[in-house]
């Protein structure tokens, strides 16, 4: 390295010393923007130390750190935070923290090796093992600052009793956006080769249900649409439910067995991913690989929550499993609901932690 260069790495950016300075990896600090918006009102002088390479521009002084971590701890010392908030990192940063000679608060622990006497608290996103007694706070990340109220109509899902009788799975793809479709029948039909089932189908954009529909054709599985059932039975060679209305969309999420979330299957798809409806309605769901930098998906993929894929073959692993384990749905279901709960209003517990 030259020497111009080497005074220039080492120079430190205005706002950077004296500050509260968060800790973070790039990933976290782009969906953690509302908490540290938040910090900022609280204390006016937040800036950013981020351990791995970020093309984004910041609104808020910041610096890369180095990968050696004896360097970085360097770095830290010449920085004299106020401050230090480490943002989930593991406990191989934990060198780092106790360079920072300061009150060391670490969000979202995710290991033992995070814990030290010098640490003024400790908080995680959810009840960890090898941390017993640290303060559970919930995700400050995940944005969520109430539970909206659903009702459940459990006399809607009377309709299914000739597939249920018929020992038939039901597979809600709830609230598809653009190209998502495709993928969902692809992802049906390679299940029901293992087992038998229904799915339920239904875009979220009202405008698209008819030609979504009339591509859906060329699947050639039998299927009944929600405003034109005529009897009081889905019958049982019925293989798609299709929905074409808003208020069945969220309905039907009580009659499935598990929920792939729409919007999260492709990128292409405009609709924000919902979560919370089928986590309400006390079913499992499952997670694509797209929009996954929502806060509270972030949140949830994070916490082990949702089952999650990234391509047709994980995703479909992740169907099989709850299709031939139905009790491993429903605790996954129940874990999530818990965990679904202790979400909301966590940022600003988290923030009366921090002094």
């Amino acid at each position: 390295m030259a020497l111009f260069e080497f005074l220039g790495f080492n120079k430190l950016p205005d706002g950077v010393r004296g500050s509260t300075l968060l800790l973070a990896d790039a990933a976290t600090l782009s969906r953690a923007g509302e908490f540290i918006v938040a910090l900022q009102a609280k204390f006016h002088n937040i800036a950013l130390a981020v351990t791995d390479r970020t093309d984004s521009a910041s609104a808020y002084p910041s610096l890369q750190l180095p990968e050696d971590l004896s360097a970085a701890a360097e770095r830290i010392k010449k920085i004299q935070p106020q401050r230090l908030i480490v943002l989930g990192l593991s406990g191989t940063y934990r060198p780092v923290a106790i360079a920072a000679n300061c009150p060391v608060f670490w969000i979202n622990a995710r290991d033992a090796a995070v814990v030290d006497p010098k640490y003024r608290i400790v908080t995680t996103a959810q009840p960890i093992r090898e941390l017993p007694d640290a303060i559970v706070t919930g995700d400050p990340y995940a944005e969520l600052s109430r539970l909206p109220a659903i009702t459940v109509d459990t006399e809607i899902c009377k309709r299914f009793k000739e597939q249920r009788e018929g020992d038939r799975w039901l597979g809600y793809f709830a609230a598809t956006g653009e190209a998502e479709e495709d993928q969902a029948y692809a992802l049906f039909n390679r299940a029901i080769r293992h087992k038998m089932g229904l799915m339920l189908l239904a875009p979220r954009d009202p405008a698209r249900c008819e030609p979504v529909y009339r591509e859906s054709i060329k699947y050639r599985l039998q299927t009944i649409r929600h405003r034109r059932l005529s009897t009081s039975f889905v019958p049982i060679k019925t293989r798609v439910y299709y929905i074409e209305d808003p208020q069945p969309l969220e309905s039907l999420y009580a009659c499935a067995d598990f929920v792939v979330a729409g919007g999260t299957l492709d990128a292409q798809a405009k609709n924000d991913p919902d979560i919370v409806t089928p986590i309400l309605s006390g079913k499992p769901v499952i997670v694509g690989g797209a929009h996954r930098r929502q806060p509270l998906i972030a949140a949830a993929v994070e916490a082990g929550v949702v089952l999650t894929g990234s391509d047709s073959e994980t995703l479909f692993g992740c169907i099989k499993t709850l299709i031939d384990q139905p009790e491993q749905g429903a605790t996954l279901a129940a874990r999530a609901r818990e965990w679904l709960d202790r979400q909301v209003g966590a940022t600003a517990r988290v923030l009366s932690l921090i002094d």
